[in-house]
């Protein structure tokens, strides 16, 4: 989350430059702090974090969905290797 609030700035104005742009030369964006100033002055500061929620929930949900199937892959790892130990140790009591 931390990194997310960080970096949404560079996001929305990378995402800005993208998009097809204004047609008047000076309401487009040249660079990214170009873009910083711009939106800071139309916007302001908030205007940088214009749409952050989205975002944040996205970021939230790939690391429930991550740590989710990490646990479920552990979980059967481990199963997996106790039935091939137990299969093994009854084939070597043989």
């Amino acid at each position: 989350l931390c990194a997310t609030s960080i970096t949404y700035p560079y996001i929305l104005i990378k995402s800005r430059m993208q998009l097809k742009q204004s047609k008047n030369e000076n309401e487009r964006y040249s660079s990214l702090i170009d873009g910083l100033r711009k939106v800071i002055a139309s916007e302001g500061i908030a205007g940088l974090y214009k749409g952050i929620e989205s975002k944040l929930l996205q970021s939230v949900l790939t690391a429930s969905f991550l740590f989710m199937s990490k646990e479920a892959l552990f979980s059967y790892a481990v199963k997996l290797l106790v039935v091939l130990g137990a299969r093994k140790s009854l084939a070597g009591s043989k």
